[in-house]
């Protein structure tokens, strides 16, 4: 089974957090949604069916799963903040991507917009 979606959900100190980690053909995508107070079963389940396909998912290098030790201790492994590590990085080279795409298509606009406008100039002088 090549595929799978792991979704975990956690309280990260301050929110109620789910991390999803979904791999399909063979791309590992990572996401983050963020609940707030803790979420109950019928919110959960409304989450599940309703909202969890919208979430935006980022393309991740490896997988890194969340294992927590104890339940009663409050600690949990350093997995956790690999996951959120792994999840930050792919989120900001997926943002540094599109920026650069976004860049580079505005600098074709305005060079074809300048281009135009040089090729109405020389028509206006020729008539």
């Amino acid at each position: 089974m090549d595929d799978f979606v792991i979704t975990t959900i956690y309280f990260d100190g301050q929110f109620w957090s789910a991390l999803i980690e979904k791999k399909e053909n063979g791309m590992l995508y990572t996401g983050r949604y963020i609940f707030g107070a803790e979420p109950s079963h019928p919110r959960l389940l409304n989450w599940m069916l309703y909202e969890f396909a919208g979430i935006p998912l980022f393309p991740a290098e490896s997988p890194v799963r969340i294992r927590v030790k104890s339940l009663s201790s409050g600690r949990s492994s350093g997995s956790l903040c690999k996951s959120l590590d792994v999840f930050k990085a792919a989120q900001t080279a997926y943002f540094a991507q599109k920026k650069q795409e976004r860049r580079r298509e505005c600098r074709e606009d305005r060079q074809s917009h300048w281009e135009a406008e040089q090729i109405k100039k020389k028509e206006k002088k020729r008539h």
